[in-house]
């Protein structure tokens, strides 16, 4: 009885521990959108809030409030802007433009936007955002606008990569 009572308290430790390691996602998306209509590349990046929350605790201040404070989400959206970066295939550097920042739901997003020219046959990317506090960090870029969506991770040791269209 005792032996089951333990095996019954461990379970239920295990059970409800797992919420918490799951809250935490390690991982963004942003959607790189070729606007037509525009002529724009309109950069929109979402990080969970609740990463952001630690996030600019350990970047900027342990009192840091990115749900509340202006201040802290400008911060977080210039970090974000110095830690995403275009260039083009031959490698020159491509300027974005900040749009703005918002928090939505769960979710912070850093909008960006930037003119490509129509000749454009594709483009390197950098989206380090967060993989310098987290190693585990994974950045996903979804390309679209451009003929077939094309989908590019930034993990592990992948810093530039290259999209074609």
């Amino acid at each position: 009885m005792i032996r089951y009572f333990h095996l019954l308290i461990v379970a239920f430790t295990l059970a409800t521990s797992l919420p918490v390691f799951a809250h935490q996602q390690k991982a963004s998306e942003t959607t790189a959108l070729f606007n037509k209509n525009t002529g724009q590349l309109e950069l929109m990046h979402r990080f969970y809030l609740h990463d952001t929350e630690h996030a600019v605790q350990s970047l900027f201040d342990k009192k840091a409030d990115i749900l509340n404070a202006k201040k802290t989400q400008q911060q977080f959206a210039d970090y974000v802007a110095t830690h995403f970066q275009l260039r083009t295939l031959d490698n020159k550097p491509i300027v974005l433009t900040n749009v703005g920042f918002e928090v939505e739901g769960k979710f912070f997003w850093v909008y960006q936007e930037t003119t490509l020219a129509d000749t454009a046959k594709g483009i390197k990317m950098f989206n380090g955002a967060l993989r310098d506090l987290w190693p585990t960090q994974i950045n996903m870029v979804n390309v679209e606008g451009k003929g077939k969506v094309r989908t590019l991770y930034f993990s592990h040791n992948k810093t530039w990569l290259e999209t074609r269209f």
